[in-house]
């Protein structure tokens, strides 16, 4: 309900403001550190929604030194990837992840820039490619369990679907749902919207990530 409330809330802003604020509640785990990427959705009814991110939205993150790619032009909506440059580097490249990625035929590059433009271009022939949760910042073991249709038992499903150290995802959604219950709060209650990224951003994505 409150979240209901909240998106209503949207409604009644100005657009500057409003996609703010939109983007900096879908966009808080980034913000916080504790993942290296989300994807968003822009409708594109009512118009004001995309034409307000293609105004002010983009050069906002650009800002609060957040990337962002569009995966996919659709007819009603556009699908983002918005992502922390440094974060999502440091994660692609761990051992595990690139050895994954390189088996799906993205090409070593030195630039994380590279490695998401090769996941827009499958992204585009596979719709929504399952790799797309290492960039998330899903944890590996989960993404070839998912990807595989494994046999193992599904522990329970949160921000993605668990099959293995279910207390620890467990823990990590817990601090998910905190930062983003946190950041709706503080822009009803009509925090200035500098002062919410700050109040976000001291979270550490080490501490927190599986």
């Amino acid at each position: 309900m409150e979240k209901v409330e909240f998106y209503k809330s949207l409604q009644s802003m100005e657009d500057r403001e409003a996609i703010k604020n939109f983007l900096v509640y879908n966009s808080s785990l980034v913000i916080a550190g504790v993942k290296p990427s989300v994807t968003l959705t822009i409708k594109k009814s009512p118009e004001n929604t995309y034409e307000s991110w293609i105004k002010y939205g983009k050069d906002f993150l650009e800002n609060i030194n957040l990337k962002s790619l569009c995966l996919r032009e659709e007819k009603n909506a556009s699908i983002i990837l918005v992502y922390n440059e440094n974060i999502l580097k440091e994660h692609i490249l761990k051992k595990e992840n690139i050895e994954f990625l390189n088996m799906l035929g993205y090409k070593k590059e030195d630039s994380i820039y590279e490695y998401v433009q090769q996941l827009k271009e499958r992204y585009q022939e596979f719709n929504c490619p399952h790799e797309l949760g290492i960039f998330l910042g899903i944890p590996i073991d989960d993404v070839k369990d998912f990807m595989e249709c494994s046999s193992k038992r599904c522990l329970g499903c949160g921000y993605w679907k668990v099959y293995s150290n279910y207390e620890e995802a467990k823990r990590v959604f817990k601090n998910y749902d905190e930062i983003r219950e946190k950041t709706m709060k503080n822009i009803m209650n009509g925090t200035p919207i500098d002062k919410i990224i700050r109040n976000i951003s001291f979270y550490n994505y080490n501490q927190i990530y599986i």
